[in-house]
């Protein structure tokens, strides 16, 4: 009976401690829709560009509810207000985005996009962060992308798809 105990225990540690990341560095590209005659609304590609001032970052949006709401809503322009002294870039989409089919929580890295849930912002983190299960990622910028963003200041960005 102990036995049993000790690996249900173990099983669920396993899982739970498994909630933010998917075992993999590289995070398989979705099949993108084709659009016929325009937009039509749907989401098609994961993919984003974030405009900074005249260079032109990418990110990968995860395929979860509030990650469509946000590609939804595209174009996108911004200010991004530094928050915790160059930890994070945080702004509040109007309304507030779905958090339908949305996994919650994760333990935040340079460059992850993520939804802050009690408070509703989209935070994009500079500098890695302690895991927090109002913490909901959405996506990740890639490469070094994330220099364009590092600092205190303020930042005006657009996000549109590429």
């Amino acid at each position: 009976m102990k036995k049993l105990f000790l690996y249900m225990l173990m099983l669920l540690i396993g899982v739970t401690t498994s909630a933010c990341s998917s075992g993999s560095d590289t995070v398989p590209e979705p099949p993108v829709e084709e659009e016929e005659g325009g937009s039509t609304g749907t989401v098609g590609s994961f993919k984003v560009n974030i405009i900074v001032g005249n260079s032109t970052i990418t990110a990968t949006m995860e395929d979860n509810g509030a990650a469509r709401d946000f590609m939804s809503r595209l174009p996108l322009e911004v200010t991004l207000e530094d928050y915790n002294n160059g930890t994070e870039k945080i702004f509040y989409p109007e309304p507030a985005l779905s958090l339908d089919d949305t996994p919650r929580g994760c333990a935040p890295v340079p460059g992850d996009i993520t939804i802050y849930e009690p408070w509703g912002n989209v935070a994009i983190f500079c500098r890695e962060w302690s895991e927090s299960g109002s913490l909901i990622k959405i996506g990740h910028i890639d490469g070094d992308g994330i220099n364009a963003l590092i600092g205190t200041d303020d930042v005006r960005v657009r996000f549109e798809r590429p």
